[in-house]
């Protein structure tokens, strides 16, 4: 007889700001299934602001570095500068960055949130 540990449910993270409409909408559709075959991460990115290997992580999920940021941020020239501000001042982040870490996607709610609506649909298809 051989054993097999329980499958964990992927997990899908939310880079949140709770004042923030847009956040509180995508948080929402993360959490409108009665039980939802993932897992939600909640990150208040305010409180506990991305690593510089999340940044980087999330910003090759996402295809940008500038569009990682708010529009009024100041322009970065690259990954490290855009570590280092936000590491700074985290408020400068786009709210919300929604990310499946399993499958190597993210996207930002704004400037609705139907790119996290396709997110969730893309992973409750797959289960």
């Amino acid at each position: 007889m051989s054993f097999r540990p329980p499958r964990t449910r992927p997990i899908l993270s939310i880079f949140h700001n709770p004042a923030c409409s847009k956040s509180r909408a995508a948080l929402q559709v993360l959490t409108a299934h009665k039980d939802p075959p993932y897992q939600v991460d909640i990150i208040d990115y305010l409180q506990s602001p991305p690593t510089s290997d999340q940044l980087r992580q999330v910003s090759g999920y996402l295809g940008t570095v500038q569009g990682m940021l708010r529009p009024d941020a100041p322009k970065v020239g690259g990954i490290d500068q855009l570590v280092k501000l936000v590491k700074e001042d985290p408020s400068v982040l786009e709210r919300p960055v929604v990310v499946d870490w399993d499958k190597g996607k993210a996207v930002l709610g704004r400037p609705t949130s139907a790119a996290v609506e396709q997110l969730v649909k893309d992973r409750l298809a797959n289960e």
